[in-house]
């Protein structure tokens, strides 16, 4: 069954036309959930029906097992039973009920959200749609009910109002009753040993939208298939519910994340068909744990690596050689999702695909795993029609810039023309710099940078996930701003949708909060959007809540609380510690305050206010975590591990960095251990446990721990870098799995001489010649300019030289294929011997003669005696060679093998090319000829034979006089000083 159109519009918030009918069907619920009535639509008999609320005391319930709401001893967790024996009896009326049942669970939903996310306050109490036994013994019991009276010219800015007027705040005071039942509640919710926000208001309202859109549909086979065939919209609910659950953590969690892709699968079964579908069921294999070579593919690396270079100058240290076409980078051009494989499907089809798409990209962000977010991000961009690219254009920033500078630009154009909006949106302030300009003024404007159209609200919020991509896959500096920035300000170029130009302003402020100029600006402009949720201003006009909730799922959009830490944030960064203070103490996040307190030097308050909180929570791990990382004291660790019924993963992550960092790998793996079987999702948990166990020496665990971690981030280049490690120490048959890691690993970090280093020695074990000149080119490139010579591996260089030379890299090959990579590879040593080596290094006796031994196997013997000559002159020329034995015998043994190589090569002939002169002649012969004919590429050269030496006697003469000269004073009667006058007087006699 696919979605109905009630359904559809539904989900996308569309409004449902008036011919729903009287009464309080399915369909009229609809209407109401996409109006924005939540709270009409929980005082409906079907919410009472399903809640029990007009139930009294001599009502019985069918289930016999289920708990009665008018028992003294009734808890919370005695609600989840009560509901399920309701909604169980309420699904004998068929298809309607059900569907009625999934409409009431997303007004619960909503309602959560809209007292946490977005506002305006919803004055229903969710303790009221329970029975009245229940409603009066958990209603909420605020200090004051009633929204203060203000004058009429209040700032809208003023601190503070949110305890005037009295409405439900975070930390607001309940009834004790309440608190426990709150408590409670917040309590389920942790997933995988992670905590949920402790300070949440009104989580009935989410626990009540669990359990109709999650709990009760799985309670059964037979339920769940009846909700399949009647509401499929079910699992669209349950994935934005559990998603909303996931915002409550301080981590993502693997749970919640396999509960979403579940739903979001099992949705896809109901969706009209398009070109995702296919792509979609193909890409499941590669959500799956990393396999870093298949076993059949072992045999076939050798034969295909050989042929594979890797490419230094590609953008980002990425293997892969980038497109001509440098536009829309950030997502990569996927010829399988194209328009014109969109363009049979019908533009309805298309908008809920691209909804469906799109909030999967942001759970998959959400979870950091940016690589399956820019997947499905680039197919929902497809599916809507979206086409932008990022360019660059003449433009000036300041008042008083003279000059043009290219600026970013990104021009987007949606598929079908959009009239724009002009909803209530939040007020975005001007930022009234002195020097900046307000916007980019382009140089040569042009209709398509100034008079860019609107944007349907779809698009623009693929936009905003795009920027978010951008981020996570970027490190934290200047750049990645500037590429994000573009995507913002196409965004609130035009009005639109309340809750997306308010995610635009909030990334605006994000990226304004790091430059000097614009930080006012931002700080203020965060402030405004609390503000606006928070505490907003009496009898204003606002958007209402259907506008604000229509697309949150499709956006990144933080709750209030994450909101008013941001601000906390910006004002650490201004200064202002003591505002920041103040709102991390409200809040209750203790990791900030302890931050705070330490900058204050007053770590004995920030331990005083904790031990408090404990006292009057003494069953909450995060507090005992706190503790302990305060007074680095590793018992309150497993104090916290032990109140939370070892089920807090926070405390052994805390507990095992400790070991960690005392050395003591053991203890630390077996801490990370059980943190990570609690949360899986956790990437640094994984990385610091494989490298504990890499130090205690247990391979296999090593190796699963980098495999989830790569799994998590492909990014990881020091993961591979690590796994590559781990697979060398097995054994040679581990070597091609080490080499693939490696290659991973110079994706994502082509600047680190250690991995290309690693990858030149496991490419050199497995014969890869052409990789490990490579990869030894690179190694010189990062390490010559600050460690000169010893950036040259003696021994690998001596090897790949030997390989050539005896013709072990030729072996197996025939006569055509041998010289034809015979010619590939010579030209590759000699770019890296001479182009790379020669042209950085010259102080280095053993390199040069190494290097000599290449050319002496390529017959270019003037080359080989060069490098003797440089070898000689590294020891022959320093200052010790006149007082110190060691150099001097030294310098001794390098001119007796000099005087050797003069007297082997000096009269062999070797033919080379000379210029000529403009009349034809040839130009005297000179040992720098084959150099003078390179440096005069547009002269005539002819092929002559010549000596490699001719006066190689003479040269010989004069080095040893030369160096008995320097040696006489100090040296005279040694026996390094006898070979000397030995050796020249043997040269006299010829």
């Amino acid at each position: 069954m696919t979605l109905s159109q009630v359904e559809r519009r539904t989900i996308l918030g569309q409004s449902i036309p008036d011919s729903a009918g009287e009464g309080e069907g399915s369909t009229k619920l609809a209407k109401l959930l996409v109006e924005g009535s939540y709270a009409e639509i929980l005082q409906s008999s079907t919410a009472k029906a399903i809640f029990g609320a007009d139930l009294d005391s001599g009502a019985s319930i069918q289930a016999s097992d289920a708990p009665s709401p008018f028992a003294g001893d009734f808890s919370a967790s005695d609600i989840g039973p009560f509901v399920t024996s309701l909604v169980k009896q309420y699904v004998e009326r068929g298809p309607e009920g059900l569907l009625q049942i999934v409409v009431v669970g997303a007004a619960c939903l909503n309602a959560f959200i809209q007292t946490n996310w977005t506002g305006p306050e919803l004055r229903l109490d969710p303790a009221a749609l329970l029975p009245k036994a229940l409603a009066e013994r958990w209603k909420e019991s605020f200090i004051s009910t009633t929204p203060l009276e203000l004058p009429e010219d209040a700032s809208k800015h003023e601190i503070g109002r949110r305890e005037q007027m009295g409405r439900v705040y975070l930390g607001a005071k309940q009834s004790d009753e309440r608190a426990e039942l709150d408590r409670t509640l917040v309590r389920m919710m942790e997933v995988d040993g992670e905590e949920a926000y402790a300070l949440v208001p009104r989580p009935l309202y989410l626990h009540l939208a669990r359990l109709l859109l999650v709990d009760i549909p799985t309670t059964n086979d037979e339920l769940l298939q009846q909700y399949d065939a009647a509401a499929p919209s079910a699992h669209w609910w349950a994935a934005r519910t559990l998603s909303i659950q996931q915002s409550l953590l301080d981590y993502p969690t693997q749970t919640l994340l396999d509960q979403i892709t579940d739903h979001f699968a099992k949705l896809r079964q109901h969706m009209p068909e398009s070109p995702a579908q296919k792509i979609l069921e193909s890409s499941i294999s590669a959500d799956s744990e990393v396999q870093v070579v298949p076993d059949e593919e072992i045999g076939k690396i050798s034969a295909k690596a050989e042929d594979t270079l890797i490419e230094e100058g590609a953008a980002g240290g990425s293997l892969d050689t980038a497109g001509e076409d440098g536009d829309n980078d950030a997502v990569p051009e996927d010829r399988s999702v194209d328009d014109d494989q969109w363009g049979p499907v019908s533009v309805a089809n298309r908008e809920l695909w691209a909804r469906y798409l799109l909030e999967l990209g942001v759970v998959y962000s959400q979870h950091k795993m940016p690589l399956d977010a820019k997947r499905h991000l680039s197919l929902a961009q497809a599916a809507s029609g979206l086409q932008w690219k990022m360019t660059g254009a003449k433009g000036r920033r300041t008042r008083f810039q003279t000059f043009d500078v290219t600026q970013l630009v990104l021009l987007a154009k949606s598929a079908q023309r959009v009239d724009s909006e002009h909803n209530p949106i939040p007020e975005a302030l001007e930022l009234n710099d002195d020097t900046l300009l307000e916007n980019i003024q382009f140089t040569d404007p042009s209709d398509e940078l100034d008079r860019q159209e609107d944007l349907q609200t779809i698009d623009k919020c693929i936009l905003l996930a795009l920027c978010l991509n951008v981020q996570n896959e970027n490190p934290a500096h200047g750049l990645t701003s500037e590429q994000m920035m573009p995507f913002v300000v196409r965004v609130l170029q035009h009005t639109g949708n309340w809750s997306v130009y308010t995610m635009g302003l909030l990334l605006r402020s994000r990226l304004e909060s790091a430059k000097s100029r614009t930080v006012e600006r931002a700080t203020l402009q965060m402030q405004t959007l609390v503000d606006q949720i928070t505490h907003p201003l009496p009898n204003t006009t606002e958007a209402g809540a259907a506008e604000r909730l229509r697309y949150l799922p499709a956006l990144s959009l933080p709750s209030q609380w994450e909101l008013e830490r941001e601000l906390a944030d910006m004002f650490m960064e201004l200064g202002v510690v003591r505002s920041s203070l103040d709102i991390y103490e409200r809040l209750q996040m203790w990791d900030e305050v302890i931050s705070c307190y330490t900058l204050l030097g007053q770590k004995e308050v920030a331990e005083r206010i904790v031990r408090r909180e404990i006292e009057l929570n003494p069953d909450r791990p995060k507090l005992w975590c706190v503790l302990g990382d305060l007074k680095c004291d590793p018992e309150h660790w497993r104090h916290a591990w032990e109140v939370s019924g070892q089920r807090y993963a926070r405390a052994m992550r805390s507990l095992g960095a400790y070991h960690f960092g005392k050395n003591e790998y053991a203890a630390s793996a077996e801490c990370y251990e059980k943190a990570v079987s609690l949360n899986p999702l956790f990437e640094k948990s994984w990385y610091i446990l494989g490298c504990a166990a890499m130090h205690i020496g247990n391979w296999q665990l090593a190796i699963k721990s980098f495999l989830h971690v790569v799994s998590i981030d492909e990014n990881n280049g020091e993961s591979w870098n690590n796994l590559a490690t781990v697979y060398l120490r097995l054994g040679k048959d581990y070597q091609i799995r080490a080499l693939h890691a490696l290659r991973e690993a110079i994706k994502f970090k082509h600047e680190s001489w250690q991995v290309w280093s690693n990858f030149l020695h496991v490419s050199l074990g497995l014969g890869l010649l052409s990789q490990s000149i490579q990869a030894m080119g690179r190694v010189v490139d990062l390490r010559a300019a600050k460690d000169g010579a010893g950036c040259v591996d003696l021994d690998s260089l001596r090897s790949m030289i030997g390989m050539m030379s005896h013709g072990v890299a030729f072996q197996g090959l025939s006569s055509a294929d041998a010289e034809r990579k015979e010619r590939k590879l010579t030209a590759q040593m000699e770019a890296l011997l001479v182009g790379k080596i020669e042209a950085r290094i010259t102080n280095s006796a053993s390199l040069w003669r190494v290097m000599a031994d290449y050319w002496f196997w390529r017959r270019d013997f003037r080359h080989c005696l060069d490098n003797h000559i440089k070898a000689y002159r590294c020891v022959s020329q320093l200052p010790q060679v006149s007082y110190a034995p060691p150099v001097f015998n030294d310098a001794v043994d390098a001119a007796m093998t000099l005087l050797e190589v003069y007297e082997n090569l000096g009269d062999k002939t070797q033919v080379i090319r000379v210029p000529t002169t403009d009349s034809g002649d040839q130009m005297l012969p000179d040992r720098d000829a084959a150099t003078a004919a390179a440096d005069l590429p547009e002269r005539k050269t002819s092929a002559v034979e010549q000596p490699v030496c001719a006066d190689w006697r003479r040269q010989s003469k004069m080095l040893l006089r030369g160096l008995i000269g320097k040696g006489k004073e100090s040296f005279e009667g040694t026996p390094s000083y006898t070979r000397l006058t030995e050796a020249l007087q043997e040269l006299r006699k010829e």
